[in-house]
């Protein structure tokens, strides 16, 4: 059994989530789909990126299927990048895809999917997830090469991710806000695997946010300062996070996604 992971920005109120499922299921019995979000706020991009992104952090051997495409129809590509790590991502040209192959080493090989390949006759125009889409998440869970759904393209000349990866200038780290959770928290851009390279496995962390610079305790739960505290970890989504216990740090510092942020180890 090969198992899907699912993110759309489809919410939940029409047919098209159940629909894609069917198709899925018709091509493939044995595939297994897990739904990780579909109310992805409608065309967020960014959102649809961190959520996809996380879903590979948990689900690394999966088929992660994305779908978050205001520019159906248009021209773009659809996509199956075969990961480093083995991860399978499906999903359109407009860089929704790139941060999740990130979490899985990188992109190994890209292809356009040629919808041809798939169904007898032309896709939608509106709807490549159920046309397009799904149809290729079915076959690679059937055990499809994904060299046959498509040509192979140059990776390099993707469109890129919505924001770009943290890196270090001058021993600082800079990143950006990726996204806020639900609790208020703020997932920055520094995955769990960098947190080794650029050396902020360190007792507290010096971080500033515009003219605003805070010595933050990094630890492993939330527990570990009093109630209303800031302290800096590793979320469930693979991501450095900077949270608040049982409060927001959003509202508390007035942040929106793509804020800047810079991060450094506190000097004791």
């Amino acid at each position: 059994m090969r198992i899907i992971g699912f993110v759309s920005d489809f919410g939940l109120e029409d047919a098209w989530v159940g629909v894609c499922h069917a198709v899925i299921s018709r091509a493939c019995p044995q595939a297994h789909v897990v739904d990780l979000a579909h109310q992805i706020p409608p065309f967020d991009i960014r959102k649809g990126a961190v959520v996809a992104s996380a879903g590979v952090w948990q689900l690394p051997d999966a088929i992660h299927l994305v779908v978050v495409d205001p520019g159906v129809g248009g021209g773009r590509h659809d996509l199956c990048l075969v990961t480093k790590g083995g991860a399978l991502l499906i999903g359109p040209d407009n860089g929704v895809l790139l941060p999740a192959s990130w979490h899985a080493g990188g992109v190994a090989e890209a292809y356009a999917i040629d919808a041809s390949k798939l169904a007898p006759g032309p896709p939608l125009a509106t709807f490549h997830a159920r046309d397009v889409l799904a149809p290729a998440a079915a076959a690679l869970a059937c055990g499809v090469e994904p060299r046959s759904l498509g040509e192979p393209i140059d990776p390099a000349g993707l469109v890129r991710a919505p924001y770009e990866q943290a890196h270090r200038e001058n021993g600082v780290v800079v990143t950006e806000v990726l996204d806020i959770d639900r609790f208020g928290s703020l997932r920055l851009g520094v995955y769990a695997e960098q947190i080794e390279r650029f050396g902020l496995r360190v007792p507290r962390l010096e971080v500033t946010l515009g003219h605003l610079t805070m010595r933050i305790p990094f630890g492993s739960a939330f527990s570990e300062v009093p109630e209303g505290e800031p302290i800096c970890l590793l979320d469930s989504s693979g991501l450095l996070t900077l949270a608040l216990r049982l409060s927001s740090a959003a509202e508390r510092y007035g942040v929106e996604p793509g804020e800047a942020i810079r991060i450094h180890p506190a000097a004791e």
